[in-house]
């Protein structure tokens, strides 16, 4: 089966911005008078804002909504997000050119939200080079739950074994395989200690991914 249509998150595989997301969260919780932790972050990396709230809100038994939740938390992200210096993952500019080059079909599928979306593809120049740009906030279930990977499967009537999706995190890797999609999982140090165990192929650096690689991965 050819492979001819990848799938990329976008915090942590496409932008390296798991390290403000962590000093985000950080500054909301203390804002709440929350005890955050490291460990307890890594475990929401890739969930989309409401679900994530539902989960933190249970596991610290608070009594305010989730969305009451999530918005303070947007509208703190979208103050500190950008005054914060965050950059693209190294080697990815290259890739997504030599999957252009090879007539790969490309999508972005973030569990962030549609405006952060939306100004990292602007301030990094990446828009053109995809389809489809689908936000987590849009759909009712979240990482590591299939829906998004799904969602873009049906923007392109393709069945998803034409997919392969690109991920850092547990969640990401858990819904991708849930979605029945070949998984590449890139071991991104500032995402935590992921465990991408479950994904096809891993690498630690997109310099990997040579055209020859490419070819191996997609059949193209």
């Amino acid at each position: 089966m050819i492979k001819d249509h990848f799938i990329f998150d976008m915090d942590g595989v496409l932008i390296d911005s798991e390290p403000a997301h962590q000093q985000i969260f950080k500054k909301v919780f203390e804002e709440l008078n929350l005890e955050f932790s490291l460990s307890y972050h890594h475990t929401l990396v890739g969930m989309a804002a409401v679900p994530m709230w539902e989960k933190i809100r249970s596991d610290f038994n608070i009594q305010t909504n989730a969305r009451e939740l999530m918005n303070f938390h947007k509208e703190f992200m979208y103050v500190a997000i950008k005054e914060l210096d965050i950059q693209v993952v190294p080697d990815v500019l290259p890739l997504l050119d030599r999957l252009q080059e090879m007539g790969i079909k490309m999508s972005l599928a973030s569990s962030s939200a549609e405006k952060l979306i939306q100004h990292f593809v602007d301030k990094f120049n990446i828009r053109s080079k995809f389809d489809f740009l689908v936000s987590g906030e849009s759909l009712t279930r979240s990482k590591p739950y299939p829906d998004i990977f799904l969602k873009v499967a049906d923007l392109y009537n393709k069945k998803p074994d034409h997919f392969i999706v690109v991920e850092d995190s547990n969640n990401g890797v858990r819904a991708a395989k849930a979605a029945q999609m070949t998984c590449l999982g890139y071991n991104n140090p500032n995402s935590g200690q992921q465990d991408l165990s479950q994904a096809d192929a891993i690498v630690s650096s997109f310099a990997q991914l040579n055209q020859e690689k490419l070819k191996q991965l997609t059949g193209v």
